[in-house]
């Protein structure tokens, strides 16, 4: 079962003094946006009058967001209310530039996001968090590379830094399941043991390492995955404590369910994961491929359908082609057959696609075109189907993993042929059989028609010459009845 790239995204936003830059934090340092103590950033050095100056807009923007009024409008008149209260009072009111990049970066604007996070760091160039953001916006832009770079920038700007050194973390891992190397796997592993060794607590270090150990587990060394166990046994009991729940260890539970091939448990583990977030992406996936090899067809799209809410997701080729077959299982084949293109579309030198569209023909597309025709076998589904096996083995080649499939597309193909010879078989034999039919019809005709002259001509024999007559009729009139003697008295 495979899982598209995930990195913890996190809440990016601090928009009151002491905040977290996400979720719950044990103490006010956790994550501030204006950096460590004594770092001119910092909003604790700041005066009186600055800090009810932006207290006031972050209010302004907790209201609108509680009312779900962040409209673009809205959103341009914050951000340029944090970016005056900056101008005003300058490096001590660094989070109020921070935040004014945040605000449009929440309003989904990260162009206008990454100018002011650009412009925040020539201007204060250890302000974490604003290293952090840009790594975000690259990584959701597939620009891996950049958003590593900028994750070691935050934490080289800042050693006590979390948010950035678990993102920092999440990178290396990412890294690492694409091509495992070891300076990655260490990387990663030393980044997060860090955060842990000052935040015991940290959910994302937690989630971030035990996904780590995972991967090692399945790509190189199956010893990791008790590993993985441990670390999702000891994050579910210290979470537990602070009354804390995490979809990603829930799913990683899981994963390493799956490694067992316990997909009973690994199907309840997920579900925890989706109850603690309904939208977790990579919960549903797997959710998805359990409920398609137990032909759960409808759990199996409904599940894909809320992965594909991921704007990320919508260029996995894993959730079309399960998307497919999990319609196809419904008889909805049209829509199968544009998920299965879809998968095409996005991956071209990606054969199973084709496979599936062959199999969408020769199984079910076809036999449904029979049943319903009326004028005849139709030639036109199964002479696609072999179209798709026939591509699929062309590009199938060479690809081990294919080599089971691939020799099936070749003998469905030969069964395809042979199923129109029958069929061209059976024309002949029914072609020849009605005009056995029709020979026979002739011949009983004829033969009908040779009795009913015989008749004929006995009859006028036996009637001298005269036509027979009706059955129903007296030839001739009766002699009259002689009269009844007297009786004697």
């Amino acid at each position: 079962m495979r899982n598209g790239k995930h990195i913890i995204t996190l809440c990016v936003l601090a928009l009151s003094l002491g905040a977290t830059a996400c979720g719950k934090k044990k103490g006010p340092e956790t994550n501030t946006p204006g950096g460590s103590a004594g770092v001119p950033s910092d909003p604790t050095t700041a005066s009186k009058e600055a800090k009810e100056d932006f207290a006031s807009i972050a209010q302004r923007y907790k209201a609108a967001k509680d009312r779900g009024a962040l409209s673009k409008g809205t959103c341009d008149e914050l951000s340029k209310a944090f970016e005056d209260v900056y101008k005003k009072y300058g490096a001590q009111m660094a989070v109020a530039k921070f935040n004014s990049g945040a605000v449009y970066e929440e309003c989904g604007d990260t162009e206008k996001a990454e100018k002011i996070y650009e412009d925040l760091i020539r201007d204060v160039p250890k302000y974490d968090l604003a290293y952090n953001n840009l790594g975000v916006i690259y990584w959701n832009r597939k620009q891996e590379s950049r958003a590593l770079d900028q994750f070691k920038k935050a934490v080289d700007a800042n050693a006590t830094t979390r948010a950035p050194r678990n993102n920092l973390a999440a990178a290396l891992r990412n890294k690492y399941a694409d091509s495992p190397q070891q300076p990655d796997f260490d990387a990663a592993e030393k980044q997060l043991q860090t955060v842990l060794a000052v935040d015991s607590g940290n959910r994302l270090a937690y989630e971030n390492l035990a996904r780590l150990y995972y991967d090692r587990g399945r790509l190189k060394d199956k010893s990791y995955l008790l590993l993985a166990d441990l670390v999702v046994t000891q994050a579910i009991r210290v979470l537990k404590s602070s009354n804390e729940e995490s979809a990603d260890i829930f799913n990683i539970k899981g994963l390493l369910f799956m490694q067992e091939d316990n997909q009973v448990e690994a199907l309840r583990a997920f579900k925890k994961a989706v109850e603690i977030n309904k939208n977790h992406t990579d919960a549903h996936m797997n959710i998805a491929m359990i409920a398609i090899r137990f032909r759960d067809y409808k759990s199996a799209e409904e599940s894909i359908n809320v992965a594909l809410k991921d704007q990320r997701q919508k260029k996995n080729v894993e959730a079309f082609l399960g998307l497919g077959v999990a319609l196809r299982g419904q008889r909805k084949y049209s829509d199968a057959e544009t998920a299965f293109k879809k998968a095409q579309e996005l991956k071209s030198a990606d054969p199973r696609a084709l496979y599936n569209l062959g199999i969408l023909y020769h199984e079910h597309i076809g036999p449904a075109t029979e049943a319903k025709s009326e004028g005849g076998f139709d030639r036109k589904p199964y002479e696609k189907a072999k179209d798709y096996f026939g591509k699929f083995v062309s590009q199938a080649s060479g690809k081990k993993e294919l080599d089971r499939y691939a020799a099936d597309a070749k003998n469905r193909i030969t069964n395809i042929d042979d199923y129109f010879k029958n069929i061209e078989e059976m024309k002949k034999l029914e072609a020849e059989a009605a005009k056995i039919a029709e020979m026979a019809k002739k011949a009983e005709d004829e033969e009908k028609a040779r009795l009913r002259k015989m008749e004929e001509d006995l009859m006028k024999e036996q009637g001298g010459g005269g036509a027979a007559p009706p059955a129903d009729k007296p030839a001739d009139k009766p002699a009259d009845k002689p009269a009844d003697k007297p009786k004697a008295k």
